[in-house]
């Protein structure tokens, strides 16, 4: 009997080298997005800090000059803030759908190795089948050869 041969493998590796490249967007996605998500905790952090230096020169009794900067500053951080909240938003959308065209690709992957998969088995079946009807014809020439030797 010829040896197994899968029609479709190249397709399958096609699948497969497409899946292993979408997991490798999705991981660098991940990354820009972990980052968005660092620098939104900094310029939050940096929010606070400000926050927190207003109160202490107010306590102190500063100038209304002073305090005004203090006011001016503290928006443009929050203006800062509010667009790292943005990128992080796109990154999140970015993240998502990288994560779908994985689970798209794994899809049709695993459509193929289950096609493969079946494909296998009824090689194996026909193997064990074509094994078996050589084996018969053995015994059936080995029983003609004793009985006509007789």
């Amino acid at each position: 009997m010829k040896r197994f041969e899968f029609r479709a493998a190249k397709v399958l590796d096609l699948r497969q080298r497409q899946h292993q490249q979408t997991l490798a967007a999705l991981a660098a996605v991940q990354r820009t997005r972990d980052l968005a998500a660092a620098a939104l905790a900094q310029a939050e952090q940096a929010v606070a800090r400000a926050h927190a230096e207003m109160r202490t020169c107010l306590a102190a009794g500063g100038t209304t000059t002073n305090l005004l900067r203090h006011r001016n500053w503290i928006i443009g951080l929050q203006a800062g803030t509010e667009g790292c909240r943005r990128q992080l938003a796109q990154r999140e959308l970015e993240v998502e759908r990288a994560a779908a065209d994985v689970r798209r690709t794994h899809r049709q992957s695993r459509v193929l190795e289950r096609l493969k998969d079946r494909a296998w088995e009824a090689y194996q079946a026909e193997s064990d089948r074509q094994s078996a009807i050589e084996m018969d014809q053995l015994a059936v020439m080995q029983h003609a050869r004793r009985t006509s030797g007789v």
